[in-house]
C-alpha cells in the first residue's frame, strides 16, 4: 500500500484543545447524520477528529462501525483535502443509515465545509 493512503498518528486530532479550537473557529455543515466542522492548520496535511457519541449512534459495536467507516473515508481521500482541521459528530440519523448513505453522506459534507472553510473572510455587505 502506498504511504499516502496510511492513517498515521499525525492525522488525528488528539487534544481536547484542538477539538475545542476547531469547534469554536471553524467552519460548520450538517444533516440529520453527521456535522463536520472545519479550520485551517499550518501543518500542510488535513487532520480528522471524530465524535460518535452512544446516544447518536448506539453501543459500542455501532459507535466503532461508524468510527471505522469515517475513518476510512478520510485515510482515502485525505491526499485531496486542503490543509484542514476536520472534526466529524455523529447525529442520531446515523443509526439508520446504510453504508453507502453514510459515506455520500460524508462526502457531501466534506466538500461543502472545505468551501466554506476555503472562502475569503472580509467584510460582509
Amino acid at each position: 500500500m502506498t504511504d499516502l493512503l496510511h492513517f498515521r498518528p499525525c492525522h488525528k486530532l488528539r487534544t481536547p484543545a484542538d477539538f475545542e479550537r476547531v469547534y469554536r473557529g471553524g467552519k460548520r455543515s450538517g444533516d440529520g447524520v453527521f456535522a463536520v466542522n472545519a479550520l485551517s492548520n499550518e501543518l500542510g496535511f488535513a487532520r480528522l477528529g471524530m465524535s460518535v457519541s452512544t446516544r447518536s449512534a448506539g453501543n459500542s459495536v455501532k459507535r466503532n462501525r461508524v468510527r471505522r467507516l469515517i475513518r476510512e473515508f478520510f485515510r482515502l481521500t485525505r491526499v485531496t483535502l486542503p490543509a484542514l482541521d476536520y472534526v466529524v459528530t455523529s447525529r442520531p440519523g446515523v443509526r439508520s443509515v446504510d453504508r453507502t448513505r453514510l459515506l455520500n453522506t460524508l462526502e457531501h459534507l466534506f466538500a461543502e465545509v472545505t468551501r466554506k472553510a476555503n472562502a475569503p473572510s472580509g467584510p460582509r455587505a
